[in-house]
Protein backbone atom coordinates (compact mmCIF):
# COMPACT_ATOMS: atom_id res chain seq x y z
CA UNK A 1 0.00 0.00 0.00
CA UNK A 2 1.32 3.49 -0.88
CA UNK A 3 0.52 6.38 1.77
CA UNK A 4 -1.18 9.57 0.09
CA UNK A 5 -1.50 12.82 2.28
CA UNK A 6 -2.25 16.30 1.16
CA UNK A 7 -3.96 19.49 2.16
CA UNK A 8 -7.83 18.55 2.90
CA UNK A 9 -9.78 18.36 -0.08
CA UNK A 10 -13.64 16.92 -0.20
CA UNK A 11 -13.40 15.90 -3.77
CA UNK A 12 -10.09 14.30 -3.27
CA UNK A 13 -10.98 12.44 -0.21
CA UNK A 14 -14.31 11.18 -1.94
CA UNK A 15 -12.13 9.79 -4.64
CA UNK A 16 -9.72 8.13 -2.18
CA UNK A 17 -12.56 6.36 -0.97
CA UNK A 18 -13.74 5.22 -4.00
CA UNK A 19 -10.75 3.81 -5.15
CA UNK A 20 -10.80 1.47 -2.22
CA UNK A 21 -8.32 3.50 0.02
CA UNK A 22 -8.52 3.45 3.93
CA UNK A 23 -7.68 6.82 5.88
CA UNK A 24 -5.08 6.35 8.94
CA UNK A 25 -6.13 8.86 11.30
CA UNK A 26 -2.91 8.22 13.39
CA UNK A 27 -0.51 9.03 10.20
CA UNK A 28 -3.30 11.21 8.93
CA UNK A 29 -2.44 9.46 5.50
CA UNK A 30 -4.41 7.58 3.13
CA UNK A 31 -3.33 3.85 2.48
CA UNK A 32 -4.07 3.41 -1.14
CA UNK A 33 -3.49 -0.33 -3.46
CA UNK A 34 -0.19 0.21 -5.28
CA UNK A 35 -1.62 -0.30 -8.50
CA UNK A 36 -3.20 3.16 -8.25
CA UNK A 37 -0.74 5.40 -8.07
CA UNK A 38 -0.64 6.77 -11.48
CA UNK A 39 -4.14 7.11 -11.23
CA UNK A 40 -3.98 9.13 -7.77
CA UNK A 41 -1.40 11.44 -9.02
CA UNK A 42 -3.49 12.23 -12.15
CA UNK A 43 -6.52 12.71 -10.12
CA UNK A 44 -4.83 15.30 -7.75
CA UNK A 45 -3.44 16.79 -10.62
CA UNK A 46 -6.95 17.31 -12.23
CA UNK A 47 -8.49 18.96 -8.62
CA UNK A 48 -5.71 20.96 -8.17
CA UNK A 49 -4.72 19.15 -4.59
CA UNK A 50 -2.21 21.56 -2.83
CA UNK A 51 1.05 19.46 -1.04
CA UNK A 52 0.35 16.00 -2.30
CA UNK A 53 2.66 13.66 -0.80
CA UNK A 54 2.77 10.13 -2.21
CA UNK A 55 5.18 7.32 0.02
CA UNK A 56 5.90 4.38 -1.41
CA UNK A 57 6.73 1.26 0.64
CA UNK A 58 10.22 0.75 1.89
CA UNK A 59 12.19 -0.98 -0.54
CA UNK A 60 13.07 -3.85 1.48
CA UNK A 61 8.79 -4.49 1.49
CA UNK A 62 8.74 -7.14 -1.63
CA UNK A 63 6.97 -6.11 -4.68
CA UNK A 64 3.35 -7.58 -5.07
CA UNK A 65 3.67 -10.42 -7.91
CA UNK A 66 2.01 -9.23 -11.08
CA UNK A 67 0.18 -13.04 -12.46
CA UNK A 68 1.36 -12.82 -16.65
CA UNK A 69 -1.73 -13.92 -19.03
CA UNK A 70 -1.73 -17.73 -19.69
CA UNK A 71 0.43 -18.09 -22.80
CA UNK A 72 -0.26 -20.76 -25.62
CA UNK A 73 1.67 -23.65 -25.42
CA UNK A 74 4.65 -22.61 -28.04
CA UNK A 75 5.11 -19.41 -26.14
CA UNK A 76 5.17 -20.86 -23.43
CA UNK A 77 9.37 -21.08 -21.91
CA UNK A 78 10.74 -24.48 -21.89
CA UNK A 79 11.19 -27.02 -18.77
CA UNK A 80 14.94 -26.44 -17.76
CA UNK A 81 14.39 -22.63 -18.89
CA UNK A 82 15.46 -20.37 -16.23
CA UNK A 83 12.14 -18.21 -17.21
CA UNK A 84 9.12 -18.51 -15.67
CA UNK A 85 5.62 -17.21 -16.61
CA UNK A 86 5.55 -15.21 -13.78
CA UNK A 87 7.08 -11.83 -12.14
CA UNK A 88 7.42 -8.45 -10.69
CA UNK A 89 6.48 -5.11 -11.85
CA UNK A 90 9.00 -2.69 -9.58
CA UNK A 91 8.17 1.13 -9.13
CA UNK A 92 9.69 3.32 -7.30
CA UNK A 93 10.14 7.64 -6.99
CA UNK A 94 12.94 9.31 -8.40
CA UNK A 95 15.48 11.11 -6.29
CA UNK A 96 13.38 14.21 -6.30
CA UNK A 97 10.30 13.19 -6.55
CA UNK A 98 9.08 14.10 -10.27
CA UNK A 99 9.13 10.76 -11.98
CA UNK A 100 7.83 6.65 -11.09
CA UNK A 101 10.43 4.52 -12.12
CA UNK A 102 9.46 1.34 -13.26
CA UNK A 103 11.15 -1.88 -13.47
CA UNK A 104 10.47 -5.11 -14.99
CA UNK A 105 11.19 -7.69 -17.36
CA UNK A 106 9.32 -8.43 -20.62
CA UNK A 107 9.06 -11.32 -23.63
CA UNK A 108 7.83 -10.55 -27.17
CA UNK A 109 8.59 -12.34 -30.54
CA UNK A 110 11.18 -10.83 -31.93
CA UNK A 111 9.29 -10.45 -35.24
CA UNK A 112 6.53 -9.08 -33.63
CA UNK A 113 8.49 -6.20 -32.02
CA UNK A 114 10.14 -5.91 -35.98
CA UNK A 115 6.48 -5.87 -37.75
CA UNK A 116 5.39 -3.22 -35.36
CA UNK A 117 8.65 -0.93 -35.76
CA UNK A 118 8.30 -1.49 -39.65
CA UNK A 119 4.62 -0.24 -38.95
CA UNK A 120 3.44 -3.30 -40.33
CA UNK A 121 1.46 -4.67 -36.96
CA UNK A 122 -0.30 -1.97 -34.94
CA UNK A 123 0.70 -3.76 -31.32
CA UNK A 124 2.45 -6.41 -30.15
CA UNK A 125 1.91 -8.72 -26.65
CA UNK A 126 4.25 -9.13 -24.08
CA UNK A 127 4.61 -11.76 -21.00
CA UNK A 128 5.77 -9.90 -17.81
CA UNK A 129 8.57 -12.48 -16.65
CA UNK A 130 11.12 -13.01 -13.68
CA UNK A 131 13.81 -15.22 -13.54
CA UNK A 132 14.24 -18.06 -11.17
CA UNK A 133 16.73 -17.56 -8.35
Amino acid sequence: MIKVSSKYDPRFAEYLKSIGGRWDPELRTWEVPDERILEVETKAKDLGVQNLRIELPSPAAPAAPVKAPSAAPSEAPSEGSAIRSEGVIRMRLSRDGRFVLISMDLLAFAEDVKALMEGKRGSVRFRILSRNQ
